[in-house]
Protein backbone atom coordinates (compact mmCIF):
# COMPACT_ATOMS: atom_id res chain seq x y z
CA UNK A 1 0.00 0.00 0.00
CA UNK A 2 1.50 3.02 -0.99
CA UNK A 3 -0.22 5.18 1.03
CA UNK A 4 -1.46 4.86 4.54
CA UNK A 5 -4.96 5.97 6.52
CA UNK A 6 -2.24 8.01 8.72
CA UNK A 7 -1.02 9.76 5.50
CA UNK A 8 -4.05 10.78 3.79
CA UNK A 9 -5.33 11.65 7.39
CA UNK A 10 -2.08 14.39 7.79
CA UNK A 11 -2.66 15.20 3.74
CA UNK A 12 -6.15 15.95 4.38
CA UNK A 13 -5.79 17.75 7.21
CA UNK A 14 -2.93 19.94 6.68
CA UNK A 15 -4.66 20.73 3.05
CA UNK A 16 -7.85 22.32 4.80
CA UNK A 17 -5.62 24.58 7.08
CA UNK A 18 -3.90 25.47 4.15
CA UNK A 19 -7.12 26.26 2.21
CA UNK A 20 -8.67 28.00 5.03
CA UNK A 21 -5.28 30.34 5.88
CA UNK A 22 -5.60 31.49 2.07
CA UNK A 23 -9.48 31.99 1.83
CA UNK A 24 -9.12 34.12 5.10
CA UNK A 25 -6.46 36.48 3.62
CA UNK A 26 -4.84 37.03 7.08
CA UNK A 27 -0.75 36.70 7.14
CA UNK A 28 1.52 33.93 8.20
CA UNK A 29 -1.27 31.72 7.54
CA UNK A 30 1.37 28.99 6.90
CA UNK A 31 2.27 27.87 10.56
CA UNK A 32 -1.35 26.48 10.86
CA UNK A 33 -0.30 23.13 8.19
CA UNK A 34 3.29 23.05 9.90
CA UNK A 35 1.13 22.61 13.63
CA UNK A 36 -0.97 20.13 11.81
CA UNK A 37 2.07 18.00 10.32
CA UNK A 38 4.39 18.57 13.69
CA UNK A 39 1.70 16.71 15.71
CA UNK A 40 -0.38 14.43 13.85
CA UNK A 41 1.96 11.89 13.14
CA UNK A 42 0.44 9.48 15.83
CA UNK A 43 -1.73 8.50 18.23
CA UNK A 44 -4.69 11.07 19.91
CA UNK A 45 -3.01 11.27 23.01
CA UNK A 46 0.46 11.42 21.87
CA UNK A 47 -0.95 14.52 19.84
CA UNK A 48 -2.46 15.93 23.12
CA UNK A 49 0.97 16.46 24.79
CA UNK A 50 2.78 17.43 21.67
CA UNK A 51 -0.07 19.84 20.97
CA UNK A 52 0.10 21.49 24.21
CA UNK A 53 3.97 21.80 24.57
CA UNK A 54 3.95 23.23 21.33
CA UNK A 55 1.25 25.99 22.11
CA UNK A 56 3.65 26.89 26.00
CA UNK A 57 6.42 26.82 23.83
CA UNK A 58 4.82 29.38 21.50
CA UNK A 59 3.58 31.21 24.60
CA UNK A 60 7.30 30.90 26.38
CA UNK A 61 8.79 31.97 23.57
CA UNK A 62 6.82 34.89 22.90
CA UNK A 63 6.85 36.32 26.48
CA UNK A 64 10.87 36.29 26.44
CA UNK A 65 11.47 37.42 23.06
CA UNK A 66 9.71 40.65 23.70
CA UNK A 67 11.52 40.94 27.45
CA UNK A 68 14.89 40.51 25.43
CA UNK A 69 14.36 42.35 22.55
CA UNK A 70 13.36 45.62 24.58
CA UNK A 71 15.12 45.05 27.72
CA UNK A 72 18.68 43.87 26.61
CA UNK A 73 18.51 46.49 23.52
CA UNK A 74 21.45 47.73 25.02
CA UNK A 75 23.65 44.40 24.62
CA UNK A 76 25.01 43.47 21.27
CA UNK A 77 22.40 41.58 19.33
CA UNK A 78 24.48 38.07 19.45
CA UNK A 79 24.92 38.65 23.42
CA UNK A 80 21.22 39.59 23.99
CA UNK A 81 19.96 36.74 22.00
CA UNK A 82 22.35 34.15 23.52
CA UNK A 83 20.92 35.16 27.64
CA UNK A 84 17.41 34.69 26.12
CA UNK A 85 18.12 31.35 24.70
CA UNK A 86 19.66 30.31 28.22
CA UNK A 87 17.02 31.43 29.64
CA UNK A 88 14.12 29.70 27.23
CA UNK A 89 16.24 26.55 27.78
CA UNK A 90 16.08 27.04 31.79
CA UNK A 91 12.91 27.62 32.06
CA UNK A 92 11.93 24.90 29.56
CA UNK A 93 13.69 22.53 31.48
CA UNK A 94 11.87 23.65 35.11
CA UNK A 95 8.32 23.53 33.00
CA UNK A 96 9.78 19.75 31.31
CA UNK A 97 9.10 20.53 28.07
CA UNK A 98 10.94 18.40 25.52
CA UNK A 99 9.87 19.81 22.02
CA UNK A 100 7.84 23.20 23.11
CA UNK A 101 11.59 24.61 24.13
CA UNK A 102 12.48 24.31 20.86
CA UNK A 103 9.44 25.93 19.08
CA UNK A 104 10.25 28.76 21.18
CA UNK A 105 13.89 29.38 20.35
CA UNK A 106 12.60 29.45 16.68
CA UNK A 107 10.27 32.08 18.04
CA UNK A 108 13.03 33.89 20.13
CA UNK A 109 15.65 33.71 17.01
CA UNK A 110 13.23 34.36 14.04
CA UNK A 111 11.08 37.06 15.60
CA UNK A 112 14.62 39.17 16.46
CA UNK A 113 16.19 38.95 13.12
CA UNK A 114 13.01 38.96 10.83
CA UNK A 115 9.92 40.31 12.26
CA UNK A 116 11.36 42.74 14.89
CA UNK A 117 9.82 45.87 13.15
CA UNK A 118 5.94 43.80 13.37
CA UNK A 119 6.16 41.79 16.42
CA UNK A 120 3.04 43.31 17.33
CA UNK A 121 1.22 41.60 14.53
CA UNK A 122 3.43 38.56 13.91
CA UNK A 123 3.16 37.55 17.38
CA UNK A 124 -0.54 36.83 17.91
CA UNK A 125 -1.52 35.67 14.35
CA UNK A 126 1.10 33.02 14.82
CA UNK A 127 -0.09 31.96 18.41
CA UNK A 128 -3.48 32.14 16.81
CA UNK A 129 -2.41 29.59 13.61
CA UNK A 130 -0.77 27.43 15.76
CA UNK A 131 -4.06 26.85 17.96
CA UNK A 132 -6.00 26.46 15.04
CA UNK A 133 -3.62 24.12 13.17
CA UNK A 134 -3.26 21.89 17.04
CA UNK A 135 -6.93 21.89 17.22
CA UNK A 136 -7.52 20.99 13.28
CA UNK A 137 -4.80 18.28 14.14
CA UNK A 138 -5.99 16.82 17.18
CA UNK A 139 -10.06 16.74 15.68
CA UNK A 140 -8.57 14.84 12.65
CA UNK A 141 -7.34 12.07 14.28
CA UNK A 142 -10.43 11.73 16.32
CA UNK A 143 -12.69 12.10 13.40
CA UNK A 144 -10.65 10.18 10.12
CA UNK A 145 -9.68 7.04 10.86
CA UNK A 146 -9.47 7.35 14.62
CA UNK A 147 -5.74 6.78 15.75
CA UNK A 148 -6.06 5.71 19.77
CA UNK A 149 -3.17 5.12 22.13
CA UNK A 150 -4.41 2.19 23.19
CA UNK A 151 -4.39 0.51 19.61
CA UNK A 152 -1.44 0.92 19.43
CA UNK A 153 -0.13 -0.27 22.76
CA UNK A 154 -2.39 -3.32 21.85
CA UNK A 155 -1.02 -3.96 18.56
CA UNK A 156 2.70 -3.58 19.98
CA UNK A 157 2.22 -5.81 22.55
CA UNK A 158 0.77 -8.71 20.00
CA UNK A 159 4.46 -7.95 18.41
CA UNK A 160 6.13 -8.60 22.04
CA UNK A 161 4.28 -11.51 22.44
CA UNK A 162 4.87 -12.82 19.15
CA UNK A 163 8.51 -12.31 19.61
CA UNK A 164 8.24 -14.22 22.95
CA UNK A 165 6.47 -16.91 21.63
CA UNK A 166 9.42 -17.88 19.71
CA UNK A 167 11.80 -17.39 21.81
CA UNK A 168 9.79 -20.23 24.03
CA UNK A 169 9.43 -22.33 21.36
CA UNK A 170 13.55 -22.23 20.94
CA UNK A 171 13.62 -22.98 24.37
CA UNK A 172 11.43 -25.87 24.22
CA UNK A 173 13.12 -27.64 20.83
CA UNK A 174 16.62 -27.65 22.32
CA UNK A 175 15.60 -28.98 25.43
CA UNK A 176 13.62 -31.87 23.38
CA UNK A 177 16.42 -32.27 21.18
CA UNK A 178 19.07 -32.45 24.26
CA UNK A 179 20.91 -29.40 22.87
CA UNK A 180 22.58 -28.15 25.94
CA UNK A 181 22.57 -24.20 24.51
CA UNK A 182 20.07 -21.81 25.47
CA UNK A 183 19.22 -18.43 24.02
CA UNK A 184 22.06 -16.26 24.54
CA UNK A 185 22.17 -12.61 26.74
CA UNK A 186 21.24 -10.77 23.46
CA UNK A 187 17.67 -12.30 23.16
CA UNK A 188 16.99 -11.39 26.52
CA UNK A 189 17.76 -7.87 26.16
CA UNK A 190 15.81 -7.47 22.87
CA UNK A 191 12.93 -8.60 24.70
CA UNK A 192 13.67 -6.46 27.79
CA UNK A 193 14.34 -3.01 25.32
CA UNK A 194 10.82 -3.92 23.47
CA UNK A 195 8.96 -3.77 26.90
CA UNK A 196 10.83 -0.69 28.04
CA UNK A 197 9.88 1.04 24.93
CA UNK A 198 6.77 -0.34 25.14
CA UNK A 199 6.58 1.37 28.53
CA UNK A 200 7.19 4.57 26.78
CA UNK A 201 3.65 4.13 25.05
CA UNK A 202 1.37 4.70 28.18
CA UNK A 203 1.47 8.22 29.27
CA UNK A 204 0.16 8.71 25.88
CA UNK A 205 -2.68 6.61 27.18
CA UNK A 206 -3.45 7.83 30.88
CA UNK A 207 -3.73 11.62 29.18
CA UNK A 208 -6.13 10.57 26.08
CA UNK A 209 -8.60 8.74 28.65
CA UNK A 210 -8.26 12.67 31.17
CA UNK A 211 -8.74 12.26 34.61
CA UNK A 212 -9.53 9.06 36.27
CA UNK A 213 -7.69 7.04 33.60
CA UNK A 214 -5.05 5.12 36.55
CA UNK A 215 -8.81 3.32 37.02
CA UNK A 216 -10.12 3.04 33.67
CA UNK A 217 -10.43 -0.77 32.13
CA UNK A 218 -7.89 0.07 29.37
CA UNK A 219 -4.97 1.25 31.61
CA UNK A 220 -5.40 -1.14 33.98
CA UNK A 221 -5.64 -4.10 31.63
CA UNK A 222 -1.79 -2.56 29.89
CA UNK A 223 -0.83 -2.66 33.20
CA UNK A 224 -2.09 -6.18 33.65
CA UNK A 225 -0.30 -7.25 29.94
CA UNK A 226 2.67 -5.67 31.23
CA UNK A 227 3.11 -7.09 34.55
CA UNK A 228 2.66 -10.63 32.65
CA UNK A 229 5.55 -10.20 30.03
CA UNK A 230 7.55 -8.96 33.06
CA UNK A 231 7.26 -12.14 34.65
CA UNK A 232 7.71 -14.43 31.24
CA UNK A 233 11.03 -12.15 30.25
CA UNK A 234 12.08 -12.67 33.52
CA UNK A 235 11.64 -16.20 33.03
CA UNK A 236 14.09 -16.02 29.97
CA UNK A 237 16.56 -14.38 31.84
CA UNK A 238 17.33 -17.11 34.21
CA UNK A 239 16.94 -19.78 31.67
CA UNK A 240 19.89 -17.63 29.89
CA UNK A 241 22.14 -17.72 32.96
CA UNK A 242 21.26 -21.83 34.33
CA UNK A 243 21.64 -23.66 30.64
CA UNK A 244 21.21 -27.63 30.99
CA UNK A 245 24.66 -29.03 31.58
CA UNK A 246 25.86 -32.45 29.84
CA UNK A 247 25.65 -35.79 29.86
CA UNK A 248 22.79 -35.48 32.10
CA UNK A 249 21.21 -38.64 33.76
CA UNK A 250 17.83 -40.26 32.45
CA UNK A 251 15.34 -39.05 35.36
CA UNK A 252 17.02 -35.47 34.86
CA UNK A 253 16.68 -35.52 30.90
CA UNK A 254 12.66 -36.41 32.09
CA UNK A 255 12.52 -33.07 34.02
CA UNK A 256 13.49 -31.46 31.13
CA UNK A 257 11.33 -32.55 28.96
CA UNK A 258 8.57 -31.33 31.73
CA UNK A 259 10.03 -27.82 31.38
CA UNK A 260 9.61 -28.64 27.25
CA UNK A 261 6.20 -29.54 27.29
CA UNK A 262 5.63 -26.71 29.58
CA UNK A 263 6.94 -24.05 27.14
CA UNK A 264 5.08 -25.35 24.40
CA UNK A 265 2.09 -25.02 26.09
CA UNK A 266 2.80 -21.34 27.38
CA UNK A 267 4.09 -20.21 23.62
CA UNK A 268 0.88 -21.48 22.06
CA UNK A 269 -1.18 -19.83 25.05
CA UNK A 270 0.79 -16.42 23.88
CA UNK A 271 -0.29 -17.22 20.25
CA UNK A 272 -3.70 -16.86 21.55
CA UNK A 273 -3.13 -14.08 23.31
CA UNK A 274 -1.60 -12.48 20.05
CA UNK A 275 -4.57 -13.46 18.25
CA UNK A 276 -7.31 -12.40 20.69
CA UNK A 277 -5.35 -8.46 20.78
CA UNK A 278 -5.29 -8.37 17.02
CA UNK A 279 -9.11 -9.49 16.75
CA UNK A 280 -10.60 -6.61 19.41
CA UNK A 281 -13.11 -4.27 17.84
CA UNK A 282 -13.60 -0.97 19.83
CA UNK A 283 -13.87 -2.65 23.12
CA UNK A 284 -11.43 -4.53 24.97
CA UNK A 285 -9.91 -7.29 23.95
CA UNK A 286 -11.17 -10.93 25.23
CA UNK A 287 -9.22 -12.86 27.20
CA UNK A 288 -8.52 -16.86 25.49
CA UNK A 289 -11.89 -18.32 26.09
CA UNK A 290 -10.56 -21.66 28.08
CA UNK A 291 -8.50 -22.09 31.26
CA UNK A 292 -4.97 -23.16 30.78
CA UNK A 293 -4.25 -26.51 30.10
CA UNK A 294 -1.12 -28.03 31.94
CA UNK A 295 0.63 -30.74 29.93
CA UNK A 296 0.49 -34.11 32.08
CA UNK A 297 4.28 -34.56 31.34
CA UNK A 298 4.99 -31.35 33.24
CA UNK A 299 1.84 -32.40 36.34
CA UNK A 300 3.73 -35.67 36.25
CA UNK A 301 7.39 -33.75 37.96
CA UNK A 302 5.92 -33.92 41.41
CA UNK A 303 6.62 -37.64 41.15
CA UNK A 304 9.52 -37.57 39.49
CA UNK A 305 10.94 -35.48 42.38
CA UNK A 306 10.52 -37.26 44.44
CA UNK A 307 12.28 -39.86 43.35
CA UNK A 308 15.37 -41.34 45.84
CA UNK A 309 17.86 -41.18 42.53
CA UNK A 310 17.78 -37.92 42.87
CA UNK A 311 20.35 -37.61 46.33
CA UNK A 312 22.87 -39.46 43.87
CA UNK A 313 23.02 -35.97 41.51
CA UNK A 314 25.42 -33.54 43.20
CA UNK A 315 24.11 -30.53 44.59
CA UNK A 316 25.36 -27.82 41.92
CA UNK A 317 23.28 -29.65 39.55
CA UNK A 318 20.49 -29.79 41.78
CA UNK A 319 20.05 -26.14 42.38
CA UNK A 320 20.26 -25.42 38.85
CA UNK A 321 16.88 -27.84 38.24
CA UNK A 322 15.43 -26.61 41.16
CA UNK A 323 16.11 -23.04 39.81
CA UNK A 324 14.81 -23.97 36.41
CA UNK A 325 11.80 -25.83 37.36
CA UNK A 326 10.72 -22.46 39.88
CA UNK A 327 10.93 -20.41 37.04
CA UNK A 328 8.78 -22.36 34.73
CA UNK A 329 6.53 -22.55 37.42
CA UNK A 330 6.60 -18.79 37.76
CA UNK A 331 5.89 -17.97 34.24
CA UNK A 332 2.90 -20.74 34.31
CA UNK A 333 1.45 -18.78 37.53
CA UNK A 334 2.27 -15.09 35.56
CA UNK A 335 0.25 -16.39 32.41
CA UNK A 336 -2.67 -17.26 34.78
CA UNK A 337 -2.86 -14.53 37.22
CA UNK A 338 -2.70 -12.27 34.22
CA UNK A 339 -5.92 -14.05 32.61
CA UNK A 340 -7.64 -13.87 35.53
CA UNK A 341 -7.13 -9.98 35.86
CA UNK A 342 -7.87 -9.96 31.82
CA UNK A 343 -11.33 -11.51 32.48
CA UNK A 344 -12.25 -9.45 35.65
CA UNK A 345 -12.05 -6.45 33.71
CA UNK A 346 -14.50 -7.25 31.14
CA UNK A 347 -18.32 -5.91 32.09
CA UNK A 348 -20.25 -8.95 33.08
Amino acid sequence: MLISRAELRLALAAGLCNGFAAMSGLAYGFYSPLAVVSIGTGSYGGAIELGRQRLLGTVLGSILLLVGYWGLRDLPMPLAIAITLASLRLLGGWLKLLVGYKVGGLIVVMGWLSHSTDLGTWIPLRFFWTVFGVLVGLLSLRLFWPTRSLDTILQQYGALFSDLRLTYQDLAQRLENSTRAAPGIADYKRLRARLISLRGLRPALTLELGEGASHHPSVRLVQCLDDACSRLILMVGGMVHRAPTLNDSALIEQLHQGEAALLRVLSQRLEQWEAQLSARRRTLPLPPSSALTLPQAWLDLNHELADPSLNRIPLERLERIAARLLLCRQAEQAMQDAERTWAGLLPR
